[in-house]
């Protein structure tokens, strides 16, 4: 028997890999991951390699030594691999999350179980496609770490160490999102849980790494073998030892792969979950699961209210019929997120807990340690982002879906105001969200500053809290309009829910996980902007012992200067630019003790410069939104296939037509 014949054909896996090849946008995210993998790789090497030759001593007399980088290699290659650990989990889920659930978007399920493989089979070769291009962009990497290992100090144990710990990784990130494609019926719900589980691992991980009780998974169990991580069983182990002769490294080997057997495990179970929710929700409606969960917890509060207050309700709903806004009108009255009573729940949900921990730091937390509270900040506004890019990326993907785009185009409606009457029908989403936002800013304010003392405070005072709470409010929903307008120009063109809810999502994303590594104190943007100035410090001392200056020197107006244009051009291509510039008016009139690795340090050391800064940054987002506004509403008819004769509205008379399509059943947003 010949020895193809013991191969299997994996007819799915060569399927799958072919419709990938096919696909244009495959090779452009491959060509800009690569980019940016690239990209970090490269610029932690060259960084690490300017810092090995200001300190050249340490490995060699002279700049001109060949030798003088000799036995570096293993700092550079224990810098750089966690970098490729994160690009795993960051990855990853994004690329199997739509492996089961295209094929129920596709209705093309129930065509993969009328063939000759299991249901077993279906799923590792699921599993076998969407690990491909992610081996692939580690590849990418492979030359630099071999001119890393060139240089020496990284011992074969190390090397192939991390080699078998990197393909756990991906196993077992790949088996979450596989489960979740399996489990949901869309693209857009598996994206979404897969980074959410995903997240929860690696903060689970990272608070039990130096407990008792470690979370072994691949990362971690590289940190801790390899970089004498502490958790728990001391700084000084196995593997960090130097290795000689084959069987020592034989054994620190077997060592490692006894470590990844909880993790393999784990990814067995994972998968084993796939294959039998493959068959069990195969076929699950995709439209009504939100709804039903509406319903679900609409019953459990009209239980509880009956038994608490005897039925008395405060919202009602109530049968209306459009005026002159008839889109809007639709959006607001028979979308599930449009309904005040749906909007109180997640209203709930979202305030209950960030007010708690509000009041427990209004508490508990001392008056110079605010930073648990801006990552509440932070974690707030990301749920927020996410709702609003999901929520206008599908805003026309889903009338396409449902078919019902044709019976709206043909309304008395330009395309213009169509889509301003739908972005106008989240406004109370808006406001919704916006509120725990708020609530964060109100707390930081009551930290910062005594408002029962304000009255008798200078005038200085009185005018930085004002322009906080104002800018506060502003900032928020300009933010907000800015999110949701790029994600409706991102979903104009495509034709289904998950693909443009993923590529706003992913966009954003990008752009906030770029901006926030560029663009700020260390990052390479900010830093060249900052030396284009004078010299940021002075040799001179410290003002006093509160004193935090640049470095632990007193700073010099022209390098205070230079740091908060840098800071202000920084805030400019942050999306959270308005947040940073608007905490640097709090911190100028309440606490003047800040990290200096914070964005908002540098214009916060005066109030003029705060307030310049935060000026600039708002005017900025403005242009910006009515940049990204206009260019939406005028790719909208092209993009829509509508030809609108002018820009004249319709009179209303029009608008009050009988024609508007879909108005008595409710939906899903």
């Amino acid at each position: 028997m010949s020895i193809w014949g013991i191969i299997p054909e994996l007819p799915l896996l060569r399927r799958e890999l072919t419709e990938l090849s096919s696909r244009r946008r495959t090779y452009v995210i491959r060509f800009v991951g690569a980019i940016i993998v690239l990209t970090a790789v490269m610029l932690y090497y060259s960084y690490h390699v300017s810092l090995l030759e200001s300190n050249r001593y340490q490995y060699g007399p002279g700049v001109g030594n060949p030798n003088r980088f000799f036995g570096a290699g293993a700092s550079i290659f224990k810098g750089i691999v966690p970098m490729l650990f994160v690009s795993v989990q960051l990855l990853m889920p994004a690329l199997i999350c739509g492996s089961i659930t295209i094929e129920k978007e596709r209705n093309t399920i129930g065509t993969l179980f009328v063939t000759r493989l299991s249901p077993m089979t279906i799923v590792l070769e699921k599993l076998g496609s969407r690990l491909v291009p992610m081996f692939t962009f580690l590849l990418l990497t492979f030359p630099v770490l071999a001119v890393v290992y060139s240089l020496g100090g990284v011992e074969t144990t190390l090397l192939l160490g991390t080699l078998w710990l990197l393909f756990c990784e991906c196993l077992l990130y790949a088996s979450i999102g596989l489960l979740c494609s399996s489990w949901f019926a869309t693209t857009v719900t598996a994206f979404i849980w897969s980074y959410v589980l995903t997240g929860l691992l690696a903060v689970f991980s990272a608070l039990f790494a130096s407990g008792p009780i470690a979370l072994p998974t691949p990362f971690y169990l590289w940190m801790f073998a390899f970089q004498g991580f502490d958790s728990g069983y001391g700084n000084n182990t196995l593997l960090s030892e130097s290795s000689s002769g084959f069987l020592q490294t034989l054994a620190q080997l077997l060592f490692v792969a006894a470590g990844t057997i909880p993790s393999l495990i784990a990814t067995a179970v994972f998968v084993l979950l796939a294959r039998v929710f493959l068959v069990r929700r195969a076929f699950i409606s995709s439209s009504s699961v939100m709804l039903k969960v509406f319903k679900a917890i609409d019953r459990f509060f009209i239980r509880l209210n009956n038994r608490t207050t005897g039925g008395m309700v405060l919202m009602k709903d109530y049968n209306s019929l459009p005026l002159f806004d008839p889109v809007a009108w639709r959006e607001r009255s028979k979308k599930s997120l449009g309904k005040a009573r749906y909007l109180f729940r997640i209203l709930v949900v979202m305030e209950g807990p960030t007010l708690f921990i509000c009041v427990g730091a209004a508490t508990l937390s001392s008056r110079s340690d605010f930073s648990g509270l801006r990552g509440l900040l932070l974690l707030v506004w990301a749920i927020a982002a996410m709702i609003l890019a999901m929520k206008g990326a599908t805003v026309i993907s889903a009338e396409r879906v449902r078919e019902t785009l044709d019976a709206l185009l043909s309304t008395p409606l330009t395309a213009k105001e169509i889509l301003t009457q739908k972005i106008a029908g989240m406004q109370r989403l808006m406001i919704v969200l916006a509120i725990p936002i708020l609530s964060v800013h109100l707390t930081l304010l009551l930290l910062h500053v005594d408002l029962l003392r304000l009255p008798s405070s200078s005038a200085r005072t009185i005018f930085g809290v004002a322009l906080y709470i104002v800018g506060c409010v502003l900032t928020t929903f300009l933010t907000m309009h800015i999110l949701t307008w790029l994600a409706v120009l991102l979903g104009l063109r495509s034709k289904s829910q998950s693909r443009s809810a993923m590529t706003a999502i992913c966009l954003i994303a990008a752009w906030v996980l770029v901006t926030s590594f560029t663009c700020r104190p260390g990052g390479f943007v900010f830093e060249t902007l900052s030396m284009t100035g004078p010299t940021p410090q002075t040799n001179a001392p410290r003002r006093g012992p509160g004193y935090s200056g640049y470095n632990g020197y007193e700073e010099t107006p022209e390098g205070q200067r230079s740091r908060t244009i840098a800071a202000a051009i920084c805030c400019m291509a942050r999306p959270d630019g308005g947040v940073q510039a608007n905490e640097s008016i709090l911190i100028s009139v309440g606490n003047p003790y800040i990290d200096q690795d914070e964005l908002s340090y540098a214009p916060s050391r005066s109030i003029a410069s705060a307030v310049t800064v935060s000026a600039v940054v708002f005017v900025w987002q403005l242009v910006m939104l009515l940049l990204i506004r206009a260019t939406t509403l005028r790719l909208a008819p092209r993009l829509l296939g509508r030809q609108d004769q002018g820009t004249a509205s319709a009179s209303p008379e029009a608008k009050l037509s009988p024609s508007f399509p879909v108005m008595g059943s409710e939906v899903i947003a």
